[in-house]
C-alpha cells in the first residue's frame, strides 16, 4: 500500500521511520507512539500494534509498598512504562514518585499530575545549570517545587543565590559525608548510615505538607 511519499518519515521527530525511493524502513525501538505517522499516511499503510517495552513490578520494602517499572535493555523510550506504573498506584494519602534526572519526556511523564516536586541538586555549577532547566520546565507545566541540596557543604553558593532570586524554598541540606556514599553504593538508605538525618527528612515532609496546604488555601480563596 505504501507509495513511498515520505510524509511519515518527515513527521517523525525520533528517526523511527526512514523512507527510501522504493522501500520504507521502520525502527520500532525508536518509536514514541505519538501516532503522527499514521495520521499523515494518505493510503492507510501504517497501523499501530502493541509491543513489550518493560515490566511493572511491585512489592513491600521496610513496610513501604512500592511499584516500579523495569525497562527492557535497549529501549529508547520509557514514558509508556512510567504511565503504566502510575496507573497502578494504590489509593493513598501520600505517594512518592521517583523521577529520572533531567527535563526530558520521562521526567514530564513522571511529574505529571503531582501536587509538589522536590528537585535534588548539588552545589556545583553543573548542579545549578540542571536545576535552572528543571525549574523552567516546572514553570511551563505549572507545578510548585522546592529544593534539596545534596553534598551541601562543599563550598559553592551559586545554588543558594539562585534559589533566593527565584524564591525557591530550600527544604533540606544533606551533608557531604563518606558514610552516605558508602551506604548508597550498597543500597542502604542514608538514614540507616546516619540516623541523625531522620529528623531532617521528617522536617522535609512536614514542610512540603505545609507548603501544599498554603497553596490549596490560596486557590480556594
Amino acid at each position: 500500500m505504501c507509495t513511498f511519499c515520505g510524509e511519515c518519515s518527515a513527521i517523525c521527530q525520533y528517526g523511527a521511520i526512514a523512507s527510501l525511493p522504493q522501500k520504507t524502513l521502520t525502527y520500532p525501538e525508536l518509536c514514541h507512539g505519538c501516532g503522527g505517522c499514521q495520521l499523515v499516511c494518505s493510503v492507510g499503510a501504517i497501523t499501530e500494534h502493541q509491543r513489550e517495552i518493560g515490566v511493572v513490578e511491585n512489592g513491600i520494602a521496610g513496610g513501604v509498598r512500592y511499584i516500579g517499572g523495569r525497562l527492557r535493555i535497549g529501549e529508547a523510550q520509557s514514558p509508556p512504562l512510567i504511565r503504566a506504573v502510575k496507573s497502578r498506584l494504590p489509593a493513598a494519602e501520600v505517594m512518592i514518585i521517583d523521577a529520572p534526572p533531567g527535563t526530558s519526556c520521562p521526567v514530564i511523564a513522571a511529574v505529571k499530575g503531582a501536587d509538589y516536586v522536590i528537585l535534588v541538586t548539588e552545589p556545583t555549577p553543573f548542579g545549578l545549570h540542571d536545576l535552572q532547566l528543571a525549574v523552567e520546565m516546572l514553570k511551563v507545566v505549572g507545578l510548585p517545587c522546592g529544593v534539596v541540596i545534596n553534598r551541601a557543604d562543599i563550598g559553592y553558593d551559586g545554588v543558594q543565590q539562585y534559589c533566593a532570586r527565584e524564591n525557591l524554598s530550600i527544604l533540606m541540606r544533606i551533608p557531604d559525608h563518606r558514610h552516605i556514599a558508602e551506604a548508597y553504593s550498597r543500597g542502604i538508605p542514608a538514614v540507616t548510615a546516619l540516623p541523625e538525618l531522620a529528623e531532617g527528612f521528617v522536617s522535609l515532609f512536614e514542610a512540603i505538607l505545609e507548603l501544599h496546604e498554603r497553596r490549596n488555601a490560596r486557590v480556594r480563596s
